[in-house]
C-alpha cells in the first residue's frame, strides 16, 4: 500500500508540504519496520533532508509517533466515511463492517501499523491513549448515529437501543482489528459471522 520510499521533489519550501512528505515517509518506513524503533535518519533521507527537518516539524520522536498515529487513524476513516456515505441506515452500517473487515484483514503493512499503534497505546506508548480514545468516541457516535438513520427510514427495528447497537458494533470492528493476527480465513470466517449476527438483529 505504501512504497517504502518517497519519490522527492523539486519544491519541499512551504511547512506545510514538508511535513506532509516527512509524514509519508515516516508511515512507510514504520509500516515496513516490525518493531517500535523510528529511524529519523532514514526518514529524512527518504526526502532528501536531515533529521533536523523531523526535529523541526515534530519535536521528538514521540511528537511524530503521535503524529503518525493521527494520520493514520485519519486515512483509515476517510475510507470507512466514502464508503457509508450514501444509502439507507441499514445499508450504511452494513457497509461500514463490511468495508472495516475488508481493510482490517487486508494484511498490509498500513493496517499492521495501525494495530501496533493501537496496542502502544494501551501500553508503551501512553500518550498516544487519548487520541484512542477520542476515536473509540467518535467512532461509536457514527455507528450510533447510523442506528438512527436507519430507524428513521424505517430499515433498522426502531425497538433497538441505538447506543448500545452502536457499540457492539465498535467493540467488534476493534475485535476485526485484532483478527489480523489469525489466518486470513479465520479473518473472513469471523467478519462473515458478525455479518450474519448483525443482519439477523436488525
Amino acid at each position: 500500500m505504501y512504497a517504502l520510499r518517497v519519490a522527492p521533489t523539486a519544491e519541499l519550501s512551504r511547512p506545510s508540504d514538508t511535513r506532509s512528505k516527512l509524514l509519508d515517509a515516516a508511515i512507510a518506513r514504520m509500516a515496513a519496520s516490525d518493531g517500535p524503533a523510528v529511524n529519523f535518519d532514514a526518514i529524512a533521507a527518504d526526502v532528501g533532508l536531515t533529521k533536523g527537518a523531523l526535529y523541526h516539524h515534530f519535536g521528538s520522536v514521540e511528537g511524530l509517533v503521535e503524529a503518525v498515529y493521527k494520520e493514520a487513524v485519519r486515512r483509515h476513516a476517510e475510507q470507512v466515511l466514502e464508503a457509508t456515505a450514501e444509502g439507507t441506515g441499514a445499508q450504511r452500517l452494513r457497509a461500514l463492517v463490511e468495508v472495516t473487515a475488508r481493510l482490517y484483514g487486508s494484511g498490509t503493512p498500513f493496517y499492521r501499523l495501525l494495530l501496533r499503534l493501537h496496542v502502544e497505546a494501551g501500553a508503551s506508548r501512553p500518550h498516544l491513549a487519548p487520541i484512542a480514545r477520542r476515536v473509540q468516541r467518535r467512532q461509536r457516535e457514527y455507528m450510533t448515529a447510523l442506528v438512527v438513520a436507519g430507524q428513521e427510514d424505517g430499515s433498522i427495528r426502531a425497538d433497538l437501543d441505538p447506543a448500545a447497537l452502536g457499540e457492539m458494533v465498535n467493540a467488534t470492528l476493534q475485535g476485526l482489528l485484532v483478527q489480523q493476527l489469525e489466518p486470513p480465513r479465520a479473518q473472513r470466517r469471523a467478519a462473515l459471522d458478525f455479518a450474519d449476527l448483525l443482519e439477523a438483529l436488525i
